[in-house]
């Protein structure tokens, strides 16, 4: 099979991708595979990172309002169309596949004016703009949650899939973990972060949790990924402190071993990250971005907390007071942390990534495929 992924914006709109590009590969060794991102976005360095080829057109995010600005970001998304189509033709894909972001609109357009089977993958629970523009063009859209079908017309033929996470999530066991980050059987490891961007408020209530709360017990471990771009912010007022068993970094690298180890996760609520922690199965506080559209990260966020398989703390009620109660349940009960645990990991949909293959070999069988 030959497939072209396009995803781009953030790094949960690319993983998705880079999982079922590794699933093909891992089925078909022959398999030819191409990525196409945005120009200047951080996100493709995962796509080079995972060894996979990258292409990049030129894309900005279209606004709601009406001003010369967005008029001319209209007329760039019309030549990225242009550019994609010549994408398209030089690589010849047997089926198309876009997993959020503002670059998927022109692919996945100019794919179906080429007449290539195309299909989508949304994560979360409400869709983006870009899935809604996209999912009357589309010949599949693929979805996280069941629910998501009520957000889009009836016209659109979806599956429910699952999210399809790194191949890393299932090849370490909790203990290898554990033993991997030197934390002892009875040592709490509380593992918190913001993002690969970082969140400032919960950087500014994390220093603090870890000066008040954390540092303060001999038993616990807390690691804080503050983002790279608050990481010398929330750096200086670590170095101005002595913070007993914690350590703040700008990014985590082995996130699959950290959350694999982890007691307590505290965390945005993006939907890759969800699936993450619901794969491995951790007792979890979730604290959603209230800075994104349509408010998803809150409506990812209650979907696990109504079912009691997370604490959910909106970030208006966020302070150290707030967190460091919910902690100390957390960390006084044990059998309470292993009950949401166990809660979370039943919200996982395994085989996601073999399914999507599936739908997406199909679309290549019934393919009229008319690209010169």
């Amino acid at each position: 099979m030959k497939l072209l992924l396009c995803g781009g914006g953030t790094a949960g709109h690319v993983n998705p991708a880079i999982a079922v590009a590794e699933e093909l590969k891992s089925k078909d060794k022959d398999a030819e595979i191409l990525f196409i991102g945005r120009e200047g976005g951080k996100e493709n360095e995962v796509v080079t990172r995972a060894g996979f080829e990258l292409k990049t057109i030129k894309i900005e995010g279209i606004r709601r309002s009406f001003t010369t600005d967005n008029i001319r970001r209209i007329i760039t998304a019309l030549k990225a169309k242009t550019s994609a189509e010549k994408i398209i033709k030089e690589f010849h894909p047997d089926v198309i596949l876009g997993t959020g972001g503002y670059v998927c609109w022109p692919v996945i357009s100019a794919g179906k004016a080429l007449g290539i089977p195309t299909a989508v993958h949304e994560s979360n629970i409400t869709p983006g703009m870009t899935t809604k523009l996209v999912s009357g063009k589309c010949d599949l859209i693929l979805l996280n949650h069941e629910r998501t079908k009520d957000y889009l017309g009836s016209k659109a033929k979806c599956v429910t899939v699952g999210n399809p996470l790194r191949q890393d999530f299932g090849r370490i066991s909790r203990g290898e973990a554990r033993k991997k980050l030197g934390l002892s059987k009875d040592e709490i490891f509380i593992l918190s972060f913001g993002g690969s961007i970082g969140a400032k408020r919960l950087n500014e209530v994390m220093t603090e949790v870890m000066d008040e709360h954390s540092s303060k017990i001999k038993a616990i471990r807390h690691l804080h990924a503050s983002g790279k771009r608050y990481y010398s912010e929330a750096e200086k007022k670590y170095i101005d402190k002595t913070y007993l068993g914690c350590r703040i970094v700008p990014y985590i690298d082995n996130m699959p071993t950290a959350l694999r180890a982890a007691d307590i996760v505290i965390c945005r609520c993006g939907a890759v990250t969800l699936s993450e922690i619901s794969a491995v199965g951790v007792a979890s506080i979730l604290i959603p971005s209230p800075n994104v559209s349509g408010n998803h990260q809150l409506k990812n966020a209650k979907h696990l907390s109504d079912g009691g398989a997370g604490v959910l703390i909106e970030e208006k009620n966020l302070s150290k007071e707030t967190l460091i109660n919910k902690l100390l349940e957390l960390e006084n009960d044990e059998n309470g942390r292993k009950s949401r645990a166990k809660k979370i990991n039943a919200f996982y949909k395994e085989d996601a990534s073999k399914l999507i293959i599936e739908e997406l070999y199909s679309l290549k069988k019934g393919s009229k495929k008319t690209v010169s």
